[in-house]
């Protein structure tokens, strides 16, 4: 057992103070008008990194295009309105349902201090994360433990963001003459989800890892701020817009953990290498109606295939929400292969009924083609009960989730939106907080620790859909674009602590 553990609270390498003029602030780590990276030196030493325990935590502030504090939080007559020309500019603000603050960070690296070699990096790391937590909560659990700590708010988006992204009270922000107050700003505490932040205890002596530097890279506002609506009138909606011209900054950063002082027998009996959860992201894309796609990873050890699907133009767009993950468009078919054969399935996975399917009633006296735009419940157009089971034990280790966002309820919501066409008037159409959480995934581990050799041999995956086909049973808002493809593939991989080799 250990003797002593230490709690320790690190300032980045790089710290830039935000400063307060009135109501106008400058400084603080933002991509826009801050440092675009947060830097923390993890220093040597003979003692244990408790991983479990590592957190990055600090507070979030909204800077208007003018260089002021967004403190829109007086309670105002309007503020409970979803849309309309009297809609708040909280209403109009939004971050992603999943994830929460966890989307301003895109990339994460960390290098050990012996030689700042590279050992682990998280790329698109919003994403992933953002997904991994909808698997995890349901929508009652959203508003707890994810909104406390990263104003993720997931099923819930449409009635609580605007209730967490004002800085403080209006009245007050002029009477705090400091901006690093800690009552001016969102409290957020996120941990830092990478493979080697995700394992055991790290020894940080100069035999092991040496002390380790972690650089943060931080997103573009438009990946973490989308508008409220798909479609707006600005004439008739003077706040529809306002999501494209406010910016974040990050404030009062913090890297708190505890050390673990080990005891002479445990310092002799820490491995020489550790075994990690890695991922690796790859990018495709899906155009056309059969779609045909292929990866030759050169991994080792793959444990799953996990396909996202995005509109081509919803990366870095304030006007849709980055982390709405759709099936790809009239979704009928998929088919996933190894070198050509089929594998993990062997067989073709179909959604029935699909956006093309016909009917029959009356014994078969009356029949025809489905009207998804004209279905109440316009999900039920769309059977991907053995794809979302299929994607789900890809995504958690062939196992399936014991709470989760990913509801029937949810895919009719985020599909009732995408069908609206209508033309925007006072009230704006297509709601981008009703995001869904889907994707293709194959699972190589069957929940007993499977794994695919990769090096040199192909993942192939085939999409029947109805993307490009411009049909007018699909959505007019996505049936005449290509998608982008974020492939991770997640592996096992193992670190020499010796060399700080990587074997993947």
């Amino acid at each position: 057992m250990p003797i002593v553990k230490k709690h320790f609270s690190l300032s980045p390498l790089n710290d830039n103070p935000v400063v307060m003029s009135g109501n106008n602030i400058t400084g603080g780590m933002s991509h826009k008008d801050g440092f675009p990276t947060i830097k923390f030196s993890i220093p040597q030493q003979e003692a244990l990194l408790e991983t479990q325990t590592l957190h990055l935590v600090g507070q979030f502030l909204v800077k208007e295009s003018d260089g002021s504090i967004f403190d829109d939080a007086v309670v105002q007559n309007n503020d409970n309105a979803d849309n309309g020309a009297t809609m708040t500019k909280r209403t109009a603000l939004n971050i992603p349902n999943w994830g929460g603050i966890k989307n301003v960070i895109d990339k994460v690296v960390i290098q050990s201090k012996k030689s700042l070699v590279e050992i682990s990096s998280a790329i698109n790391y919003s994403q992933f994360e953002g997904l991994v937590e909808a698997y995890h909560y349901n929508k009652d659990d959203y508003i707890h433990t994810p909104l406390s700590r990263s104003l993720a708010s997931g099923a819930n988006a449409d009635q609580v963001n605007r209730k967490v992204l004002s800085a403080v009270n209006h009245v007050a922000v002029g009477s705090i003459p400091n901006a690093q107050d800690r009552m001016v700003g969102q409290h957020f505490s996120i941990k830092i989800n990478t493979d080697l932040l995700n394992t055991l205890p790290l020894h940080l002596g100069q035999d092991k890892l040496g002390g380790c530097l972690i650089t943060i890279h931080l997103a573009p506002d438009s990946a973490v701020f989308h508008c409220r609506h798909r479609v707006r009138d600005v004439a008739q909606q003077p706040n529809a817009n306002f999501a494209q011209g406010v910016n974040y900054v990050l404030k009062n950063l913090k890297l708190e953990g505890r050390y673990v002082i080990p005891t002479a027998q445990e310092n002799s009996a820490y491995p020489s290498q550790v075994s990690l959860n890695s991922r690796l992201n790859l990018i495709n894309d899906v155009q056309s109606s059969i779609n045909s796609s292929a990866y030759t990873p050169q991994l080792q050890f793959v444990k799953s295939m996990v396909n996202l699907y995005l509109d081509n133009d919803q990366t870095n767009n304030t006007d849709k929400n980055a982390n709405n993950f759709r099936h790809p468009v009239g979704h009928k078919a998929n088919q996933q292969a190894k070198n050509g054969l089929r594998f993990p399935y062997d067989y073709k996975t179909k959604l029935e009924p699909n956006f093309q399917s016909s009917f029959e009633r009356n014994g078969g006296n009356v029949s025809g083609e489905i009207t998804p735009s004209a279905l109440a419940v316009k999900g039920s157009c769309m059977g991907d009960v053995e794809v979302r089971k299929q994607f789900e034990r890809a995504l958690l280790g062939g196992i399936e989730a014991y709470h989760s966002s990913a509801t029937i309820d949810l895919l009719n919501d985020s599909l009732t939106e995408d069908y609206d066409g209508a033309g925007a008037t006072a009230n704006g159409v297509g709601n981008n907080c009703k995001a869904n959480c889907q994707g293709i995934g194959a699972d190589y581990s069957f929940a007993m620790g499977g794994i695919q050799n990769m090096v040199n041999q192909d993942y192939n995956l085939t999409i029947e859909s109805g993307v490009n086909t411009g049909s007018a049973l699909l959505p007019s808002s996505r049936n005449n674009q290509p998608l982008l493809q974020q492939t991770f593939v997640r592996h096992q991989s193992q670190l020499n602590f010796s060399n700080l080799v990587k074997v993947i």
